[in-house]
């Protein structure tokens, strides 16, 4: 059968739930009363999410089917090559203003910026900590 069909049939039949038990509650004053067409329509409403979900399902399906027959398979995942870090060198010591770390000078995290060297004592008394990448 169709998943269209499924979808149609599931679609109208949550609709027509929902109606039903919309129209019981309609003259009804008390809640007590209105309790029973409320769970008719509440089933209904999940019957029609869940013919909507059923239809998104089978067309994430036909997508993939669609994708692989055009594409070809998922190629495998590449090979993870270990990086391996260079341990920073210099003995100058940098950071910014407002930072909470310093670090040396060649450090990763301290490429490309223009942070004055000081001495460690004067980062220290600035409250910053030592970079846990280059370990100053």
């Amino acid at each position: 059968m169709s998943a269209y069909v499924i979808f149609g049939v599931l679609t109208l039949v949550g609709a027509a739930l929902f109606l039903t038990g919309t129209g019981m509650v309609a003259d009804e004053k008390l809640y007590d009363d209105q309790v029973p067409g409320m769970n008719i329509a509440i089933a209904g409403v999940l019957v029609g999410n869940a013919a909507g979900a059923l239809l998104l399902v089978a067309g994430r399906r036909a997508v993939t089917t669609r994708r692989i027959r055009v594409l070809g398979a998922v190629p495998a995942a590449a090979v993870e090559v270990p990086v391996v870090a260079v341990p920073a060198e210099s003995t100058a010591l940098v950071a910014g203003d407002g930072l909470v770390h310093f670090h040396r000078a060649d450090c990763p995290m301290a490429t490309g910026r223009a942070w004055a060297a000081a001495e460690r004592a004067v980062h220290e008394r600035a409250g910053r900590r030592a970079c846990g990448v280059c370990k100053p």
